[in-house]
């Protein structure tokens, strides 16, 4: 599993570290270059591939991929 965070278009809206039910996003202090705060994948463990943060992330700044073990027990 993986998380990823466009920089470029994310405005640091925080809505991601909201809507995220087990707690894996923080508030970081990199800002991009419009001048944001750009949200961390702080504990990257705790994600259960929910996608609630891609669900509610108004400007599709993030992406969750899944893990290979998740195709493959679908698959199966």
């Amino acid at each position: 599993m993986a998380i990823y965070i466009d920089g470029r278009i994310c405005k640091g809206c925080g809505l991601c570290v909201y809507y995220c039910p087990r707690d894996v996003f923080v508030m970081g202090k990199t800002l991009n270059e419009k001048g944001f705060t750009l949200p961390e994948v702080g504990f990257p463990e705790r994600c259960v591939e929910c996608k609630m943060c891609e669900i509610n992330c108004p400007d599709l700044a993030i992406y969750v991929s899944r893990s290979r073990s998740s195709d493959t027990e679908k698959a199966g």
